[in-house]
């Protein structure tokens, strides 16, 4: 970070100071200032990677804070998945994309679309089918982009650093233990370079661990990271030891490309901004907070991280929510199957959870790029549910053909616009989830959401739970702010479409400015 990044980090800090009240502590008012921060656009650059706007080196400083970073080119707009500060500049990697037929309709013949922006106008995305190794075209161009982060000048220094001996540098692995029992969010930068989020977290008596799993291997050339040809997944297990353990499966099919480990110095940082709404005991019988609570959170738009257990706080968020009958189930996807904490297992499966208010967790397990079941297992556990705790406000309510109830599509435009996180939850308030690309129309009146992270549920009889239906699908939707909602649904593991339908939604956009 440079000296005059730094002057304007202290400035803001001090003007957070004024307008707080004066009986919190300094923490306290950090938290606060933190917690009630906006998507702030830092950086824009054209396509010859000149600057538009803004300061790149205050990007870079902040990715290099542990900032989450959105990024912007016309009217598409996702958040990254895990970035890279390299010779000087942002390099953004983006998955979370189905292909398109218009701004509001999925492509019959679905595949994957993956894209890497980058501030010296680079852009590429490769394209392969879901669920097989076929491959759909790369394209390689330059591009404009807007890159937004969520101010982090209260977060300058990690919760805790180590070595790639696994020695201490900064913090102490208690703090860090501690903030993983808070429920907090934990991001990581590995070599002061790579910054990703820990998509599951847990501990032991020795060392803190995370998986990261969205990631597409890569090849670097002078200042130019790109997609490597005959890509793979590149799984990631981090811990506090110094060791880096890999594992590596070819896009589409069950292949190993290799399961390798190694040893990185990493920097953890914590985000703040979560607090416990509900914990339960393994019958569902409250503990902590309140079940209404939770409820209210969830239909209010708030993402929800779920901790199971008494021990190692297994810490994961949910990529979707139901409600049913006054109980929740949250899907969680985001975990491959583990021969240790520190270590993956040689043949590695999808790990996948439907944890339940009732005390229930259902674990499903799949090869990972491949169909062939590994079991499932229903286990009682103690869970506690924390509730993101930054500003999240209704841009627009509206029914199924698309009327306006609350806010106004201008509004959800506008913020759209201005790089804000959407969660979007059905009026009736029984299914929440992220909007994890967005792009406005054509017409710049109207916004289309895209989810990817589902798997195909149901009910189960006699409770008041979900569960991954026999035989699932991916449940890939995109829903408008006029009601319209579309669904490609295709076999895990296989190019098998089990089928494309269209439909109408009441909906509640929440937006995260």
């Amino acid at each position: 970070m440079s000296r005059g990044d730094m002057e304007l980090q202290l400035k803001l800090f001090a003007l957070c100071l004024l307008v707080v009240p004066n009986v919190l502590s300094i923490r306290e008012v950090q938290k606060k200032c933190l917690c009630n921060s906006e998507w702030r656009l830092v950086y824009e650059n054209n396509p010859s990677g000149g600057a538009v706007h803004g300061n790149k080196y205050a990007l870079l400083a902040a990715i290099l804070a542990g900032a989450r970073v959105r990024v912007s080119t016309g009217d598409y707009v996702a958040e990254a998945d895990g970035i890279y500060v390299h010779d000087g500049h942002a390099h953004a990697e983006l998955l979370q994309h189905v292909s398109k037929a218009t701004w509001m309709t999925f492509q019959a013949d679905a595949y994957w679309y993956w894209t890497i922006l980058a501030t010296t106008g680079f852009h590429q995305n490769i394209r392969y089918n879901v669920g097989s190794s076929t491959p759909r075209g790369v394209t390689t161009n330059t591009r404009g982009t807007k890159w937004y982060v969520k101010s982090s000048f209260t977060s300058l220094l990690p919760v805790y650093a180590n070595n790639k001996a696994g020695q201490a540098v900064s913090g102490t692995l208690g703090q860090l233990k501690a903030a993983v029992s808070a429920g907090q969010d934990i991001r990581a930068i590995t070599e002061g370079s790579y910054q990703f989020p820990m998509q599951n977290v847990a501990f032991d008596n020795k060392v803190v661990a995370g998986q990261f799993l969205d990631h597409i291997s890569k090849a670097t050339s002078g200042a130019t990271i790109q997609f490597q040809p005959n890509p793979y997944w590149w799984f990631t297990i981090i811990s506090t030891s110094g060791k880096r353990d890999m594992s590596r499966w070819s896009v589409g099919t069950h292949t190993s490309r290799g399961h390798t480990s190694d040893t990185v110095s990493t920097e953890w940082f914590a985000d703040p901004c979560w607090q416990l709404a509900y914990g339960h005991d393994t019958k569902g019988n409250a503990i902590q907070g309140s079940l209404n609570g939770l409820i209210t959170a969830i239909q209010s738009g708030r993402r929800i991280r779920i901790q199971l257990g008494s021990s190692g706080a297994y810490t994961t968020e949910a990529d979707n929510l139901s409600i049913i009958r006054g109980q929740v189930t949250a899907q969680a996807l985001k975990h491959v199957s583990k021969a240790s904490l520190e270590t993956f297992q040689g043949d590695a499966y999808w790990w996948w959870l439907m944890v339940s208010t009732t005390g229930t967790v259902r674990m499903r397990r799949y090869d990972v790029e491949g169909t062939r079941d590994r079991g499932s297992t229903k286990t009682p556990y103690t869970v506690k549910w924390f509730v993101d705790t930054r500003p999240w406000s209704l841009a627009l309510a509206h029914n199924e053909q698309g009327t306006p109830l609350a806010g106004s599509r201008a509004g959800l435009v506008k913020a759209v616009r201005a790089g804000a996180a959407v969660r979007i939850v059905q009026i009736d308030g029984a299914y929440a989830f992220p909007a994890q690309n967005l792009q406005v129309d054509p017409t710049g009146s109207d916004v289309a959401a895209q989810t990817l992270n589902s798997v195909s549920m149901q009910e189960v009889a006699g409770a008041s739970e979900m569960e991954i239906q026999p035989n699932p699908y991916w449940w890939f939707t995109i829903v408008t702010s006029r009601g319209e909602r579309d669904m490609s649904r295709w076999s895990v593991g296989a190019h098998v479409s089990r089928g494309n339908s269209k439909d109408r939604v009441g909906l509640k956009w929440f937006v995260q400015k």
